[in-house]
């Protein structure tokens, strides 16, 4: 097989090889070349240690990123590439670190300690392609399936097993029947992994083109991290592969909880969510159910109560859950284009008007609070001369 490389790449690979070592493509830009897909980015392997690669390219600029483990990024206009010498790791004495390694000459030494056969082959052009385990064969196959014995690679680094699930998510790949069953029996060591790692698995593995299947197959081990979405339920299969992570996500909690935000808040504390995420789903999850989104009325109401974005979101996940009708979103933007009044901002007068009539301090919010719900709820025109009179009414009101 022949696979054209960037010329950075070729670069590399050529200074390398030039110098009397070894180097090859490796890893996840290999599988991506395979299943003809653009490689996000190069992982380049090599015989070379840390310091004989710096030798090599001493014109450049490197960074020593990952010297320790072996790794050294080389910087050319602008771009990082990460070279890494061939190792072996010592013992994982906390499921997800090795205690120490060790450098080799050998590239069958680097690619026996690596996670999956379809990220464990290796290329260049002078060697072609290096696959010791079978991972073309799985690639073709579409399987996810461990190198060596999956148990130890789980018990080495346990965040392997939900990057198990989520390729098996991402590429639409089944999960070898071995591999699958040491999943489950080895998840309870996602105990030694951090919550911001499992989130960004978590959060992958949602944005998969397949994860819904992998939700269904795999649910005890979603309930083992999650432990708010147990039992875990599903919406519809359909509308779920066309909603979007953050849609997909508050569904789980929409129907596998009798109180989906407080489901919801201990699961954002539990996997250290960004503070986005944390109070979008939760603004959602307690007006689920509870706003109108057939009209006018209750759309406004929503943008009012929980802003824009969140209003939109709503409408989606309703949408998903079959609570809503398409059009709503499509009501939403109109609605949206029409210059809604939704915002204290939005309305026809704002505190220097009220200053002119006689409100003060805390008065002026109190009274702008008042109208803008009297114009959501239709009660009042938004025109300046309709809100001004009714302000002086308030304050008449209240001087009595």
């Amino acid at each position: 097989m022949n696979i054209t490389l960037p010329r950075e790449v070729e670069y590399i690979i050529s200074s390398l090889e030039a110098a009397g070592y070894r180097a090859d493509i490796v890893g996840g830009s290999v599988r991506d070349f395979l299943l003809n897909k653009e490689p996000g980015d190069y992982d380049i392997t090599t015989s070379a240690l840390p310091d004989e690669v710096k030798s090599v390219f001493s014109s450049e600029r490197t960074v020593d990123t990952g010297i320790k483990h072996g790794t050294v990024t080389l910087v050319l206009d602008g771009r990082p590439y990460e070279i890494t010498t061939y190792r072996f790791d010592g013992e994982y004495s906390d499921s997800r670190h090795p205690s120490s390694v060790s450098f080799t000459r050998r590239i069958e030494d680097d690619l026996m300690r690596r996670d999956f056969t379809v990220n464990a082959m290796a290329y260049s052009t002078r060697h072609g392609l290096t696959d010791l385990y079978g991972g073309r064969e799985d690639l073709a196959a579409r399987l996810i399936r461990a190198v060596g014995d999956p148990d130890v690679r789980f018990s080495e680094d346990a965040l392997r097993i939900l990057r198990a699930v989520r390729f098996a998510a991402v590429l639409g790949f089944g999960i070898e029947e071995n591999t699958a069953e040491a999943i489950f029996r080895n998840m309870h060591l996602l105990s030694n992994v951090s919550a911001e790692r499992i989130y960004i698995e978590w959060r992958k593995l949602l944005s998969g083109e397949f994860s819904y299947g992998i939700l269904q197959d795999f649910s005890s081990l979603f309930e083992k991290i999650i432990p708010t979405v147990s039992p875990l339920t599903l919406p519809g299969k359909e509308r779920f592969k066309s909603a979007d992570y953050i849609t997909r996500m508050l569904s789980l909690f929409a129907l596998s909880s009798e109180n989906p935000s407080t489901a919801f808040t201990l699961a954002a504390d539990r996997l250290r969510m960004d503070n986005a995420t944390r109070s979008l789903g939760c603004a959602v999850l307690s007006s689920i159910g509870k706003i109108d989104l057939s009209n006018d009325k209750g759309i406004t109401y929503a943008l009012k109560n929980i802003g824009e974005t969140a209003t939109a979101e709503l409408i989606r996940l309703e949408i998903l859950l079959a609570k809503a009708d398409a059009e709503a979103l499509v009501h939403l933007d109109s609605l949206l284009s029409r210059g809604v009044v939704y915002r204290i901002s939005d309305l026809s007068i704002d505190g220097n008007d009220l200053l002119t009539i006689g409100a003060r301090g805390k008065e002026i919010g109190a009274i702008l609070d008042f109208l803008l719900n009297e114009v959501v709820e239709g009660r009042i025109k938004n025109e300046h001369s309709s809100l001004l009179s009714a302000a002086q009414k308030i304050l008449v009101t209240k001087t009595k």
